[in-house]
């Protein structure tokens, strides 16, 4: 997620809006950007004891009408039953009936549905009221036209207990012209598997009236949702967009750290000039972002802007809670990488990139520079008192000082890229990470290529990273962007040609070439 505007849409409006009335909603999303932990234990009911026995199946059929105001979800249980069905708190409202299949309702039981038998089917079937969870608030459902976003937390309900190794598919049936864009990779005869990530992670997920854009990068599927709406942008130059957007990951990994993304474009009226105001990823079932595109951005404007990169580029960390990490290392990548693609400036010269890149680190590293906390400690509290520049600019500068350490000492044979891909293992992990076991990893990295001779001084990535957590500025070195051969005057940069060791480690950031 990138740092938020001043004035940013909430509701995601479910008819054309006003922007009258899109300022009046706008301090809604930006309290709603404060988020519950994203595995959201918090927002279901206290898990209750569930019967023990083999791995369950479960079987989601999923219907909605041709408006798009009922949905019907069929449930079918294979293995132990739970005594419990479940969803985020809320989604209750949205709940027209629940029952066994040819037998009784449900019953009721605070946020949740007791299940004292799954009868001779095996099956629940609830109906969901699909209109009112698109109507309802927040930052989850939205409507336009003959289309809607409306997040898996408001109507995927499922048993209390979800194993980590439950098998759990999802088939939906749609009226002719009614498509269904989720993260959810294909199975055969039409399913889609549901990992214990789907039930434990929101996602975006959009039905509608709309043809998707599909198209692939990096050996992975990305399944596009434009909603309905005036807009300037094309359909090629939607796709053209995110193509772009999707080859910076593709720069720092060699491939796209997922094989299936789903993305739900939002045309939004804007008061600013930004040609996309807002975005954020998610990863429940796989991964899937949300982009706010300016209605009156032309396809020109958009190939190279900054906010889809940023968003995909979350994909391939694991989710870590410190954000100075998580939002810091996407923050200095968007621009490293943008600058590697010949994206980032007019010219598609190797030094007006690197000079673009540099410019915009060196801004971002001035607006984080002062401060009366250390980074630690505005990391902790970057949602409560709302200090996003100086810790997503301030682990940006983390993120640079490894960077250029690394290559400096290995004499550009290693770099803070090899560590990256190390973590993207971890990505699909459904846990929470803590800062300080991924640094942890990478000095375990660090030290194996010091046994093997591949250091020509000696680095640690955790004394680099204590220097600036216990900082209440940025270092002056940083800010001055050090060890690079770069000249400085005011807001002017100028790439120097000596010395000659510097100068390698500045051209080494934006060659694309892979470690060996």
């Amino acid at each position: 997620m990138q740092i938020p505007p001043k004035r940013l849409l909430s509701t995601l409006v479910k008819r054309p809006p006003s922007t009258a009335a899109l300022l009046a909603t706008a301090l809604t999303l930006a309290c709603a950007l404060q988020p519950a932990p994203a595995s959201a234990p918090a927002e279901h009911a206290p898990e209750p004891r569930e019967a023990s026995g083999p791995s369950p199946r479960w079987s989601y059929e999923i219907a909605v009408d041709d408006a798009l105001e009922h949905m019907q979800l069929a449930l079918c249980i294979e293995g132990p039953r739970p005594i419990y069905l479940q969803a985020p708190r809320g989604a209750m409202s949205f709940v027209d009936s629940a029952r066994v299949r040819g037998g009784d309702a449900l019953e009721r039981d605070g946020s949740g549905f007791v299940v004292e038998t799954l009868g001779e089917h095996g099956c629940l079937d609830l109906e969901i009221d699909l209109a009112a969870a698109a109507r309802a608030s927040g930052r989850d459902s939205a409507r336009r036209g003959d289309s809607i976003m409306v997040a898996p937390d408001r109507w995927l309900w499922c048993p209390g207990l979800v194993p980590d190794e439950v098998e759990a598919r999802a088939r939906f049936d749609l009226p002719e012209g009614v498509t269904a864009t989720v993260p959810w990779p294909h199975l055969e005869d039409g399913w889609r598997r549901l990992d214990h990530t789907s039930f434990g992670w929101n996602a975006w997920i959009a039905f509608g009236h709309y043809q998707p854009i599909e198209f692939t990068v990096g050996e992975c599927e990305f399944e596009v949702a434009v909603l309905d709406g005036e807009r300037a942008a094309t359909d090629a130059g939607i796709e053209r967009w995110l193509r772009v957007a999707a080859e910076s990951s593709v720069e720092l990994y060699g491939r796209f750290p997922r094989d299936r993304v789903s993305l739900v474009v939002i045309p939004t009226s804007g008061w600013r000039d930004s040609a996309v105001m807002f975005g954020m990823a998610r990863r429940g079932g796989g991964g899937s972002a949300m982009l706010l595109l300016n209605e009156d951005a032309r396809d020109d404007e958009l190939p190279g802007e900054w906010v889809a990169s940023h968003e995909l580029l979350h994909l391939g960390m694991p989710l870590i809670d410190d954000p100075w990490m998580s939002e810091g290392f996407v923050t200095y990548y968007t621009q490293i990488l943008r600058a590697r693609q010949g994206v980032l400036a007019a010219s598609a010269n190797r030094d007006e990139q690197a000079r673009a890149a540099l410019l915009a680190l060196r801004e971002g590293f001035r607006r984080a520079r002062g401060g009366t906390r250390t980074l630690a400690k505005a990391s902790d509290n970057m949602r409560r008192s709302g200090g996003y520049t100086r810790v997503y600019w301030g682990g940006a500068a983390v993120a640079f000082d490894l960077d250029r350490s690394i290559r400096a000492a290995t004499e550009g044979r290693r770099s803070l890229d090899d560590l990256m891909i190390l973590l993207a293992e971890l990505a699909p992990v459904h846990r929470h990470w803590q800062a300080e076991d991924l640094i942890a990893r990478m000095e375990a990295e660090v030290e194996r290529w010091r046994e093997a001779g591949e250091l020509r001084v000696e680095i640690s990535p955790s004394k680099i990273v204590e220097r600036h957590l216990r900082a209440k500025s940025l270092p002056a070195d940083i800010a001055d962007l050090d060890g690079l051969a770069v000249d400085i005057k005011g807001s002017s940069l100028r790439l120097l040609a000596n010395p000659n060791d510097e100068v390698r480690v500045r051209a080494s950031l934006f060659d694309d070439t892979r470690s060996p």
